[in-house]
């Protein structure tokens, strides 16, 4: 019978910022509630993880093994990177130093389960949340008999039931400062990650969320996030979190129910805001967010122009996206926009209207956040465009990174629209720009200076800094 099961998030990613596993935690809270023996490893911050791992095997003697894997690449087309041959050899350590039973999960798992299986050489995967099915699995003695909801093996492929669990979400509560060291985190952005919700009811023509989280909204109680908040303030010290939530606007008075319960119990926070469609904000909504203690949003138009956007399976129109510009513009949250370039039906005069946006549209406390092509992932509409416009072959199984890039459009053309284009292009950020090592010591030092995040509205002086090798002086 098992019974001390190991937890390891896999994460070893800093950029844009680095994110607490708060999904492995949950994990590790549903087992530890289910009565098995846990122990959490996160290897972000190690600097030799195979020896930590070592240690931990060795010391703990795991009987089950359940290993997160946050994400496949880094989905920069400019600067392209797997992250799955690191995760290959601790999985391929464990298997040689140990007999546990292994599950993996996480989002980069449900995108793709059976490839990841296969390129680790492992027997079982777990798709979507894992907060039922996880503890079912190590409790069974023979998982593939026990129907586990979520559970792919090699030798079964998904289907109607094994995909994303929606059980409630209420019932298992992260404990995030239990299973993590946050202060390794805090240390570098002094923010730390809550979520509201789950799932995604909107059908972008790229994106994976409705297989990693469920394709409807699942909402946690307004009062059990606030008392989750309290709690890890408490624990931790944090004063600011970040709400990681699919789309924060959505659906229809969410945020409203959620921002008005942190004012009824008047906790002193900051927060942050991970995603916010054009779709249909407001002056009322934008200031309760004020009122609420928000301080910043990523706000994910991805395009300024119809074309695209209707492209992209957008709900909202070039006219919104200019509106929740305009809510922003005199209100005292700063924004960062998010643009995808090079996505179907992208040209000259598209990406033209983007351009025009970025420089008369947002306001100078904002920054713009471009990234330049799109991750191809196997089950969206965006695979069947790619195939249909020869971007990638039928039979290429997308675990290694593919982007889409629009036919009609040369990368190295888009780049000099860009850098012909934009007035002010310090303020604007690539996922490359990100990624240089100096910028960690640069945040240590924000933090310790307390200087007021977050920390992209430093981008002009971090682009200063890094001069001729940032991405918009790059040959694509």
């Amino acid at each position: 019978m098992i019974s001390r099961i190991l937890v390891i998030s896999t994460n070893r990613e800093i950029s844009p910022q680095p994110t607490a596993p708060i999904g492995a935690a949950w994990i590790a809270e549903a087992l530890h509630q289910a009565g098995f023996v846990v122990t959490f490893l996160d290897l972000c911050f190690e600097k030799r993880p195979l020896q930590r791992l070592d240690r931990i095997l060795k010391s703990f003697k795991p009987e089950g093994i359940a290993i997160s894997i946050r994400n496949l690449d880094n989905c920069d087309f400019l600067s392209p990177k797997s992250f799955l041959p690191e995760v290959k050899n601790i999985t391929d350590f464990i298997q040689q130093s140990s007999t546990a039973r292994i599950l993996i999960g996480g989002p980069a798992v449900s995108v793709m389960p059976q490839q990841v299986l296969s390129y680790l050489n492992l027997e079982f995967a777990l798709v979507g949340a894992g907060e039922m099915g996880v503890p079912l699995f190590f409790s069974a003695t023979n998982p593939e008999e026990a129907r586990v909801p979520g559970l792919v093996s090699r030798s079964r492929a998904m289907g109607a039931d094994t995909g994303p669990t929606r059980q409630p979400d209420g019932e298992v509560v992260p404990q995030l400062q239990r299973w993590v060291d946050t202060r390794n985190y805090l240390r570098l952005e002094p923010v730390l990650p809550v979520q509201g919700k789950r799932g995604c009811a909107n059908r972008c023509l790229y994106c994976t969320y409705a297989r990693i989280e469920g394709g409807t909204w699942r909402l946690r109680e307004p009062g059990a996030v606030v008392e989750e908040i309290f709690r890890t303030m408490a624990a931790t010290g944090a004063r600011e979190f970040e709400f990681v939530d699919s789309v924060f606007n959505e659906p229809q008075g969410y945020l409203e129910a959620l921002l008005e319960e942190i004012l009824r119990q008047r906790l002193r926070a900051r927060f942050r805001i991970s995603s916010l469609s054009p779709k249909g904000l407001t002056m009322d909504q934008v200031r309760l967010m004020e009122k609420a203690g928000v301080n910043s949003a990523v706000i994910t138009p991805e395009a300024a122009s119809d074309v695209t956007l209707a492209a992209l399976g957008k709900d909202f129109t070039e006219q919104e996206v200019h509106h929740a510009a305009e809510v922003f513009s005199g209100s005292g949250i700063r924004a960062l926009w998010c643009f995808l370039l090079g996505g179907p039906d992208e040209d000259r005069g598209t990406l033209a209207k983007t351009v025009h946006f970025i420089n008369n549209r947002i306001a100078g406390k904002d920054g713009a956040f471009i990234t330049t092509g799109i991750r191809v992932y196997p089950g969206t509409g965006l695979h069947e465009r790619a195939i249909r416009d020869g971007v990638v072959e039928a039979d290429d199984t997308l675990l290694m990174p593919s982007f889409y890039f629009t036919p009609k459009l040369a990368p190295q053309m888009a780049r000099d629209i860009l850098q012909q284009g934009l007035v002010n292009g310090g303020r604007c950020i690539f996922p490359s720009d990100t990624r240089f090592s100096s910028l960690a010591t640069l945040r240590c030092m924000g933090t310790l200076l307390r200087l007021p995040g977050p920390f992209w509205r430093y981008a002009g002086f971090l682009n200063r800094f890094t001069g001729g090798r940032r991405a918009l002086n790059r040959t694509w």
